[in-house]
């Protein structure tokens, strides 16, 4: 359990703690307007309030910028608070299919009550998630992770259901059963999905977690 919390502590500082910093200096400018002495051969009557001087107007530019619309980018962008809530989720539900394969793999018992045990820790870090939603990213976002637990759990309840009936025998047998089940490595590619995503803090998509 150490190395599994250190592991998260981990990730959370390398990838949720960066913060971009960009800065923009307002455009300024000037322009210069003269306004010539007339002719020397037009009427002295036409010009003889504007002989022989020269006006010159400045024009400096708004130091605020012009209001634009958030780039698509921007509006993609998950919280920070809810993408380190967020990655608690996507390591548990990990956590829980590497241990759920070596027992597969390695020829343990599989135990009904730690499954059931991190199944609820999983949902405990949803709702924690779902406290700190701040946009429609996070919102988002959450979906998926709740859409990945629901697969999770499902396959891990027809895997205890299998073991009571004692139907386990060719995934301890063979480790191509495994490598060849589809809703697991759905299952491992969409949470391995997740966890980049939060990591970047980018709302994307990905087939494997349809």
């Amino acid at each position: 359990m150490k190395v599994k919390s250190q592991r998260i502590i981990a990730f959370l500082i390398a990838a949720v703690l960066t913060i971009p910093a960009a800065a923009q200096a307002p455009a300024t400018g000037t322009a210069g307007a003269q306004q010539q002495s007339p002719d020397a051969n037009s009427h002295p009557d036409e010009n003889s309030s504007s002989t022989g001087h020269t006006i010159t107007v400045d024009v400096w530019s708004s130091a605020a910028p012009s209001p634009t619309s958030p780039s698509e980018a921007e509006t993609a962008r998950l919280s920070r608070n809810f993408a380190a809530a967020g990655l608690n989720a996507a390591f548990n539900m990990e956590s829980t299919e590497r241990e759920i394969e070596n027992s597969l793999r390695r020829g343990f018992p599989l135990g009904e009550s730690w499954i059931r045990d991190d199944l609820a820790q999983i949902d405990n870090s949803l709702r924690v998630a779902e406290l700190s939603v701040a946009n429609d990213s996070d919102r988002e976002a959450l979906q998926q992770l709740q859409q990945q637990s629901k697969r999770l759990r499902a396959w891990s309840n027809w895997l205890i259901e299998q073991n009571k009936m004692l139907a386990l025998t060719e995934y301890y047998i063979s480790s191509s059963t495994l490598d060849n089940d589809d809703r697991f490595q759905n299952s491992v590619a969409c949470t391995r999905y997740l966890v980049s995503m939060l990591a970047s803090r980018r709302l994307a998509e990905n087939s494997s977690c349809l």
